[in-house]
């Protein structure tokens, strides 16, 4: 009967998880795996190989947590496979059959989805170059289910915990109902609550057991004791006799077998961790070469920069004279040498060219006045300063390189025309964002216009603007007319004007008003209300004369 096996390894420091990454995507060398095989290995979610570390951090933050223990286990590896006998091999080359994209690795990364969450499974990694064919999956532990505190659920409802999703009685149920899913392979749970250990602590017990003194006491010889039947007295009958010396015959022979089988069982734990400690010596050795390999590798390495470095130190003390040279001729009026005025050049086209590309990038956003495109050249290492003819020049300080201002044409045009088209940009997007604020208030009234001619609802909308109203949305619809989607606040003092163009535009020929009762009687209203207070203090004043 072959068996389900998964086991579970907490993550809890970035550097446990680079070891786990190096396994499974062997960029280190594994003793235990075939590199002719390494190609039937497949990574199933990870397929950037990015870090595991990364990969949790990144998950953990989703979770927007209040507080992150730093020794928080953020990740955990968990092991599937199934007894060697399980997977099945090839009669012609005798090695195991390929099983990428098979129903059992399929099954097992669904088991995986289903039980933690399909975004909580960061990796899930497929190795067939070693014995035994298995998967390496890295689980962020988050549980979807609060925590409860004194009997009561409290807290998010999604929260990191190794603790409490792989407790001694999850990974229980985990084994249960991992052999569950397999159960279609022919595979079964082993026994629950069994004291098997893993290997690795067999070894360790066995390790105890080498020192000399300890192996001197496990080859020391059974000592024979003899057996001998004893005489029979003259009172006991023959048959009572023979019966009680064969009892105690037997009683002695199975206690010097127990004893012999006793040491066979040690000597065999002895010698099983010797195999154990020479295939360690031999990844040791192995690893011990590999460093090795890496020291030369870097002392190769780093000769070479040394010589680098010397043949830069050199370079730099050339250019030191030469700078010192050029210092002198400028200092003497002379002319710059041909080369090194090509080079100026360049410079000069350089630094202008990273200019207009900062002054371009500050012209993509809003804008208030030209004072910002001063302050992005500032912070970027250029500053401006007029001479004494009046003109402008930018210069930078790096590299003291310096051009007329109006030189600078980002995007390839003039530098003021680009600047106030900017600014009026950017005056437009606000004067937009209060249209919409007004349309989008509950409180405002509202009015659609529509125009059969483009031209004269130009002329409308400008009324409406100039009049205090917002124009917060100008359509030209299919049969070529446009509407303007018009509202307003009511405000006394500019409820007069617009009501005088709203009735302006119901008498217009071509001209079509779309207002809603309300907003048409709250209008009115408060426009007759304001003329008759107007008529009140002019009869005041009559009366007063």
């Amino acid at each position: 009967m072959a068996y389900a096996i998964i086991r579970v390894t907490k993550i809890a420091s970035r550097e446990q998880a680079q070891s786990v990454a190096h396994h499974n995507y062997r960029t280190q060398e594994t003793p235990n795996a075939d590199p002719a095989l390494r190609h039937l290995n497949q990574e199933l979610v990870n397929h950037e190989q990015r870090s595991y570390w990364d990969l949790a951090n990144e998950r953990i933050a989703e979770l927007q947590l209040l507080r992150l223990r730093k020794d928080a286990v953020r990740a955990v590896e968990i092991l599937l496979t199934a007894s060697e006998e399980r997977f099945a091999k090839d009669p012609a080359t005798g090695r195991k059959t390929d099983i990428r994209d098979s129903p059992w690795v399929k099954d097992n990364l669904d088991f995986l989805r289903k039980r933690y969450g399909a975004e909580n499974v960061i990796g899930c990694m497929l190795h067939q170059d070693e014995s035994t064919p298995h998967l390496h999956a890295i689980v962020v532990p988050v549980m979807q289910e609060q925590r409860l505190h004194n009997g009561e659920k409290v807290g998010p409802n999604e929260r990191l915990s190794a603790r409490d999703l792989f407790s001694p009685a999850a990974l229980r149920q985990l084994q249960t109902d991992y052999a569950q899913a397999m159960a279609p392979y022919g595979l079964k749970r082993g026994i629950e609550r069994s004291t098997a250990i893993h290997q690795d602590v067999r070894r360790y017990y066995g390790a105890q057991k080498t020192s000399q003194q300890q192996l001197a006491k496990a080859v020391a010889p059974v000592v024979h004791t003899p057996l001998e039947v004893g005489k029979k007295a003259w009172y006991v009958d023959s048959g009572v006799h023979l019966q009680r010396e064969l009892e105690r015959l037997n009683q002695q022979a199975a206690q010097q077998l127990a004893e012999a089988n006793a040491k066979l069982a040690e000597l065999a734990t002895i010698a099983t961790a010797n195999v154990l400690a020479q295939d360690r010596v031999r990844v040791l050795e192995k690893q011990l070469a590999t460093s090795k390999q890496r020291e030369q590798q870097t002392a190769a390495t780093l000769q070479h920069k040394t010589q680098e470095l010397t043949a830069k130190t050199e370079e730099v003390g050339t250019l030191r004279e030469r700078f010192h040279r050029l210092i002198v001729q400028t200092a003497q009026s002379e002319a710059l040498a041909p080369d090194l005025a090509e080079w100026a050049g360049k410079q000069q086209a350089y630094s202008q060219r990273r200019a207009e590309q900062v002054v371009a990038t500050v012209l993509q956003g809003p804008i208030k006045d030209v004072g910002e495109v001063d302050q992005a050249l500032r912070e970027n290492g250029y500053t401006i300063h007029q001479t004494k003819e009046k003109s402008f020049f930018v210069r930078e300080a790096k590299t003291a390189v310096q051009f007329p201002l109006d030189h600078l044409r980002p995007n390839g045009q003039p530098l003021h025309e680009q600047v106030q088209f900017a600014i009026e940009r950017t005056r437009e997007e606000q004067r937009q964002q209060e249209r919409l604020r007004v349309a989008r208030d509950p409180r405002s009234l509202k009015a659609t216009i529509t125009v059969v001619d483009a031209e004269r609802a130009e002329r409308i909308r400008i009324a409406f603007e100039d009049a205090g109203a917002s124009v917060w949305q100008v359509q030209t619809l299919d049969d070529q007319r446009t509407s303007l989607s018009v509202a307003y606040r009511f405000e006394w003092e500019k409820l007069p004007k617009i009501s005088a163009v709203l009735d302006k535009a119901h008498r217009s020929e071509g001209v079509a008003v779309e207002e809603s009762y309300d907003a048409q009687s709250t209008r009115t209203g408060a426009v007759r209300t304001l003329l008759q207070d107007r008529q009140g203090r002019s009869r005041e004043r009559g009366l007063s004369m």
